[in-house]
């Protein structure tokens, strides 16, 4: 506690007084605008706080990290990295270069309770609303994330935001023809090749510019064998087609295959922090023996091969906006998108047993996966939990000005279609996997069929209507806001299995709330305004709390019958209502923002395991309230030097104790008063920058407080602070290159050993660690890398 208190001060003291002097140089200079090519030393992109705070405006709390910020970054750099030093935002990530991924959480809410979007489409899974940000794109290509805090927006389109948003907006393609070219090499292996081709402007009556862009990034692990392969392309456009319509578009592409990083106890991490997956391949037994070797087992004692713990993943994503201006007082837009997903994870070293024709088991029993001619065997196979996603939606939107109003109305529609299954290929004693797609060569049940873990199939249909009215009555303007937000989810269960799954079945369940919304902002004078809101906002229940349903029952001839259905339908869907008020200040040498916050919870989700069918769901944790305070403040550049700090004050308070069915029995565990897990009550960002001619040098630091991880908090991680180091040159210009630049990125400087929480994409909390079995993500040591980067 003592080193935590003294590493709060510390950081506090340097936000404080990194502040105080940029006040102070600010007042005495002048400003100073240059900016050169697209690494911008002062000036435009850097006229406050380096890029990581901007003038806002609006009636909520929200944080804008530019263009500026993200080409200063690890080109590699995942969106939660780059939003980590916002009030409000812990951030942590697998590994230093963002590849691996990562979790985020915002006053307490989890990532998979944000809104996610990229150029407006939404990218949450639309299963269970999780979050992968080393999918989405390339930092080369964004001009501003943006966080709103809180809660989402009224236009947001998304059923499971009962927090804030997250929005990725691309940058335009140039109005000039040009290359670009960017490598990133470092530590472990890392490599980064970056290519981006803009058409400029082309037409004139009729315009069109659009761009292309690849990039192939790897690095290998910190710990333990294995690493990261991505590819990636992004395309976009934008057509003016008449002087008041246009038309725009995006399209990324993601595919990617990376070991898993393993989590250890805090046992397992003190005796070695290196700890990870083995380095052997488990091997089989002669053909004929009945059992598998101890090393096809995963256990502490003996983790599972790195080779099969993989995660690979396809993805693509399609957006596009037409926009017309009716008249002066009407606008319409249509912002359809599409997105699909492919892919496997987890580690996925398994045993499965052969058995003979026999009515007992599902379809006859699994076959003869080895090939021995006998059906006695255990045999080790590398078994996925698949998932397959083809997602359709749009926004449709009218806006409408009539004196002092600004309406807004619309309303979005989504049909995702979400098969989750988990088949099963044969391995080898040299390690070599079937398919590690799982689409061929897969284990087969002595029936013919496909060999299935689990096999189900979620349409989700997902809509919202919404209005809203912006009204401007002199210096005040008022917001209010009206939204019903709904999710059916038709539910399909292929008889496979899983625990709970043995039979076919079908299910539908609807969530829906009307969600209102009141905002308001008063400017007191040029430089400084108030802001409130009070914005009720619902996530819906992950699919799988319709999946394990089926109960009891025997096999005849591969067919269960006589089973009974125990259907799930306690779950409800977890509303939040946000409170916040706040100030903004922007004088002529620095912006400053604060916020006082509340969140009051009614049936708070997270996802636990369900001992009764032995699967994970979601379980409601009852009311929880969560209290807060957030400042930032920033600096424009005085004598080449700009600042930027930030401040965040968090009580996420359990108001409930915790019932949960234990073989049907109620079990009441003791939580009203404590912390909800992963929630510091203390962060701190702070950042200073030097630029002056073709020199640049950064220094940023985040402390992130004590965070217990438990619902019963007999379980936490410490403080701990984390210093990054950014430096940069720019070469003169020639007749070939144009505003060649040399950067240094240097993360964790200082080689801090800390922890982070093992809550991956999603809301998953244990109850208690009475065991002190919980595991956790081993903080990424220090990591170097240097880029090169140059317009042709």
């Amino acid at each position: 506690m003592k080193t935590q208190h003294i590493a709060l001060w510390r950081l506090s003291a340097l936000t404080l007084g990194l502040a105080s002097a940029g006040l102070y140089n600010a007042a005495l200079a002048q400003p100073v605008s240059t900016e050169v090519g697209t690494v911008t030393i002062t000036g435009a992109g850097d006229r406050l706080a380096n890029g990581l705070l901007i003038d806002e405006e609006g009636v909520k709390a929200r944080s804008t990290v530019t263009r500026s910020a993200i080409e200063k970054e690890r080109p590699s750099a995942n969106p939660f990295q780059l939003l980590n030093l916002q009030p409000g935002v812990n951030a942590s990530s697998q590994d230093a270069t963002g590849l691996f991924g990562g979790n985020l959480r915002v006053r307490g809410f989890n990532a998979d309770q944000m809104g996610f979007t990229i150029n407006g489409a939404p990218v949450n899974d639309s299963g269970n609303f999780a979050v992968y940000p080393q999918e989405y794109t390339d930092s080369e290509n964004l001009c501003e994330i943006f966080v709103t805090q809180g809660a989402a927006d009224t236009d947001a389109p998304h059923v499971g935001a009962s927090g804030g948003n997250v929005g990725l907006v691309s940058c335009s393609p140039k109005e000039q023809f040009g290359l670009r070219f960017s490598q990133s090499v470092g530590e472990l292996g890392f490599s980064r090749t970056f290519m981006r081709v803009d058409t400029g402007t082309i037409g004139s009556d009729v315009t069109f510019k659009g761009y292309a862009s690849y990039s192939k990034s790897e690095v290998d692990k910190f710990k333990g064998m294995g690493g990261a392969d991505r590819e990636h392309v992004d395309l976009g456009f934008e057509s003016s087609l008449t002087p008041s319509t246009s038309l725009s578009g995006s399209l990324v592409y993601n595919r990617a295959v990376n070991n898993n990083i393993r989590t250890l106890s805090k046992a397992q991490w003190l005796a070695d922090p290196r700890s990870d997956f083995s380095n052997e391949v488990p091997q089989h037994l002669a053909a004929g023996n009945e059992n598998v070797p101890t090393s096809f087992g995963t256990s502490a004692t003996k983790p599972a091969y790195y080779g099969y713990s993989l995660n690979p993943f396809e993805n693509y994503l399609f957006t596009a906006r037409l926009q017309s201006r009716v008249d002066d007082k009407l606008t319409l837009s249509a912002e359809p998108y599409f997105w699909y997903g492919y892919g496997t994870g987890g580690t996925q070293q398994n045993t499965l047993a052969e058995s003979a024709v026999s009515g007992t088991r599902l379809n006859n029993g699994i076959g003869d996966i080895n090939r021995n001619g006998l059906l006695t065997d255990t045999v080790g196979v590398w078994r996925g939990s698949l998932t397959e996603t083809h997602r359709p939606g749009i926004t449709l939107k009218a806006n409408y000005e009539l004196d002092n109003h600004r309406i807004l109305a619309g309303l979005w529609f989504e049909h995702a279609d979400h098969r989750q299954s988990q088949p099963a290929t044969s391995v080898d004693n040299a390690g070599n996997i079937g398919d590690i797609w799982l689409r061929d060569n897969l284990v087969t049940y002595n029936n013919g069929q496909v060999y299935q873990g689990r096999n189900y199939k979620t349409v989700s249909t997902g809509s919202s209507y919404f209005v809203t009215d912006q009204v401007a009555v002199g210096d005040l303007e008022l917001v209010p806001g009206l939204r019903y937000t709904e999710i059916t989810r038709d539910f399909t269960n292929y008889a496979s299995s899983g625990s709970g799954m043995g039979a076919d079945y079908q299910a539908s369940r609807t969530w829906g709330k009307l969600l209102p919304s009141f905002g308001a902002r008063y400017k007191l004078d040029d430089a400084t305004q108030v802001y409130g809101n009070v914005t009720k906002n619902m996530r819906a229940p992950s699919n799988w709390v319709m999946s394990g349903w089926v109960n009891g029952g025997t096999y005849s001839n591969g067919v269960l019958n006589g089973y009974t259905l125990k259907p799930n339908t306690s779950v409800q869907a977890e509303t939040a209502i946000n409170t916040e008020a706040g100030m903004r200040f922007s004088g002529q040498g620095y912006n400053a923002q604060f916020a006082l916050f509340q969140v009051d919870f009614r049936n708070r989700l997270a996802s636990g395991y369900n001992p009764d069918t032995a699967t994970s769901t979601d379980y409601n944790f009852g009311s929880v309230r969560m209290r807060g305070l957030e400042l930032q403040a920033g600096t424009k550049p005085s004598g080449g030097w700009s600042y930027f700090g930030s401040l965040t004050y968090t009580q996420s308070r359990v108001l409930s104790d915790y019932t949960n069915l234990v073989n049907g029995t109620p079990v009441t565990t003791l939580t009203a008063g404590n912390q909800f897990p992963d929630t510091p009550k203390w962060m701190a960002g702070a950042s200073v920058q030097y630029a002056t001619g073709p020199y640049l040098a950064a220094l940023s630091a985040k402390y992130v407080g004590k965070r217990y991880t438990t619902l019963t908090n007999d379980a936490w991680l410490d403080g701990y602070t984390v210093f990054d180091f950014s430096a940069g040159y720019r070469f003169p210009s020639g007749s070939f290159m144009k505003n060649p630049t040399l950067r240094l990125n240097v993360s964790n400087l200082f080689d801090k050993k800390y922890l982070n929480a093992n809550s991956g994409s999603g809301s998953s909390i244990g109850i208690s660690d009475a065991a002190g079995t919980q595991t956790y993500y081993v903080g990424a040591p220090r990591f170097t890398s240097v880029t090169f980067s140059s317009d042709f």
